[in-house]
């Protein structure tokens, strides 16, 4: 599935990915290919995405949304850290 995390200025980081994982207002969600459609509202708090190449992105989001349609994801937050110097 393709994955794009987005600040409001800014694209943080895009590519396909086997796994998300982020934390909304009705809970923590793990995201898979083929994942039935779906969006919702972003809680502050961990994300990670498990890249198809390379090694597992971790971070923090600030409030935002997440969109999942057609293996399609974007996560779009007022401010993303990720952890180390991942980004």
């Amino acid at each position: 599935m393709i994955v794009e995390v987005v600040s409001l200025d800014r694209s943080i980081w895009a590519g396909a990915a086997r796994m998300v994982r982020v934390r909304t207002s009705e809970g923590d969600i793990g995201i898979l290919p083929g994942h039935e459609a779906v969006a919702g509202l972003l809680k502050p708090g961990a994300f990670a995405v498990d890249p198809v190449d390379g090694e597992r992105l971790e971070g923090t989001i600030d409030a935002g949304f997440v969109t999942v349609d057609n293996d399609r994801v974007t996560i779009v937050a007022d401010s993303v850290e990720f952890e180390g110097a991942a980004a």
